[in-house]
């Protein structure tokens, strides 16, 4: 993560990878488990859209395009916030770097890019 000086931007780098999520300071198991109320126990909960998820929980199944389900969104998501909280910052505007294998940069770069800015 670097903030760009005399702005409220951040790029946030994030490796979405089939065993593990990193960015600059974090590596987390790519795993996500769904629940319909709040977990009783557990840390690295994400509430988006009127679910929680555990993050890092498990280990995500191969699926050929990242965009197919909402996983990698979610994973993105928690990635960002661990970056912004290693700073305590909860307000910013974030520069979001990803990437994709060089196998796949010329058919799904649109809708990965698509998919992971979509809110």
């Amino acid at each position: 993560m670097k903030k760009l000086e005399g702005s409220n931007l951040i790029v946030v780098s994030v490796d979405h990878g089939y065993g593990n999520m990193k960015t600059a300071n974090f590596c987390f198991p790519t795993g996500v488990k769904v629940w319909d109320t709040e977990p009783t126990f557990g840390n690295d909960v994400l509430y988006n859209d009127g679910k929680y998820y555990t993050i890092g929980a498990g280990h995500k199944e191969y699926i050929s395009d990242k965009a197919d389900d909402l996983d990698f969104y979610l994973l993105t998501l928690a990635a960002i916030a661990r970056e912004l909280n290693t700073e305590n910052i909860h307000t910013a505007e974030i520069i979001l770097a990803a990437g994709l294998p060089l196998t796949w940069v010329g058919e799904q770069k649109e809708e990965f890019k698509k998919y992971l800015l979509k809110n």
